[in-house]
């Protein structure tokens, strides 16, 4: 299960004694919180034990759910109880009372099918070192795929998942990036496709290296734009920086510009300067009943769930707003992972949002609770 650097220790211990994060700067937020529902876990398979994530978006008339890190129940085909993703899609586009109807595909043993495929060098790195003994030392390092923001690219009928590839270790926490991209899902009945995009490179289907920012904590489109957000957790607080480029044009690495400060962007990411501090989960959506943008994530080690606006995506990002604090974990700790809203369920034209986390209940066992969350808009009557 993925966790934050303990770099952020300082920001942590902040949230905690303060209840305000590191989110004090910025203009005020321009909303209130009027009351905050729990409505219960949601999704729950008896396949699975728990896993990651869970980024949403609207792709061919259904909500697609995309989770990291899954741990199940009984071994899959490939005699795995471990994929390192997975994914649920529903109909049911009316949360008030809870969201009902997931469908999972399955693999040929009845387990959960993986969204995003491995290459054939993936698949026959992650045989050989699995088991132990193992074909290859060391045993159990493996690739893994991690989806992030589902995003729907109307004009071309197709969606975009964001991705991360990432080689784990043996050992707790033993991971790390080594690239981010985009996969095209062109048909909701078949999977997304990692589509090459540096046929030299080492791993061809990374847009962004290892040494780039990680793209894909938080993606929308805006008419025919695709934003996405970078948030690496390396310093306290979770500089976040953001990019852009016409969604038809997402795999072209030499398209992208990124926000340089004072309205200005540039084609050079290291001149991406930081536009607010969040988390590296979050979701960014435009709110019509606020007619702002609105950002939803969970401070780091705490159980404080937040919210910020902002007129333009650059912001300027409000002070931060707790929208709730999540319920204790159940493995001992003090903090919840994944908090982000889901648009495509929004109430009352963004009135009403709903907001999930993953909520541990044992050492590997977890669910998403969701969380009715309803708005005031400030100076509103």
């Amino acid at each position: 299960m993925r966790v934050l650097s303990l770099s952020l220790a300082v920001c942590g211990l902040l949230a905690v004694l303060t209840m305000t994060g590191c989110g004090s700067s910025g203009p005020p937020a321009s909303l209130t919180v009027v009351q905050a529902v729990d409505l219960g876990a949601i999704g729950n398979n008896p396949k699975i034990l728990g896993r990651d994530g869970g980024y949403s978006g609207l792709f061919s008339g259904n909500s697609v759910w995309v989770y990291g890190d899954t741990f199940l129940v009984n071994p899959n085909a490939e005699g795995d109880t471990l994929i390192s993703d997975s994914w649920a899609s529903t109909t049911d586009l009316n949360a008030a009372d809870g969201i009902t109807g997931f469908q999972e595909r399955e693999d040929a043993a009845g387990a959960p099918a993986m969204l995003l495929s491995y290459t054939a060098a993936e698949q026959a790195f992650n045989t050989a070192h699995q088991g132990n003994p193992c074909q290859q030392q060391p045993c159990g390092a493996r690739w893994a795929l991690w989806p992030g923001p589902v995003v729907a690219d109307t004009a071309r009928n197709r969606a975009l998942v964001f991705y991360q590839l990432v080689m784990a270790q043996p050992g707790n926490f033993n991971f790390g990036a080594v690239g981010y991209s985009v996969a095209i899902w062109q048909n909701f009945a078949d999977q997304p496709q990692r589509p090459t995009v540096n046929p030299t490179a080492d791993h061809p289907d990374l847009l962004f290296g290892q040494n780039d920012p990680n793209f894909g904590v938080a993606a929308f489109a805006d008419g025919d734009t695709l934003y996405a957000y970078a948030c690496n957790g390396s310093n306290p607080g979770v500089p976040c920086v953001l990019g852009r480029v016409a969604l038809e044009n997402v795999l072209d690495r030499t398209a992208w510009t990124f926000y340089a400060g004072s309205g200005s962007w540039s084609g050079n990411v290291s001149n991406a300067v930081t536009v607010m501090n969040a988390a590296p989960i979050m979701s960014v959506s435009w709110n019509d009943y606020l007619q702002n943008y609105v950002v939803v994530y969970n401070s780091p080690f705490s159980q404080h769930v937040r919210m910020r606006t902002a007129p333009k995506p650059e912001g300027p990002w409000s002070q931060e707003v707790t929208a709730f604090d999540a319920l204790a974990p159940g493995n001992g700790g003090n903090s919840v992972h994944d908090a982000q809203a889901h648009p495509e369920f929004n109430g009352n034209g963004g009135q009403t949002m709903y907001v999930t986390y993953s909520h541990s209940t044992g050492a590997f066992t977890s669910e998403l609770r969701l969380v009715s969350v309803e708005l005031k808009a400030v100076n509103a009557p």
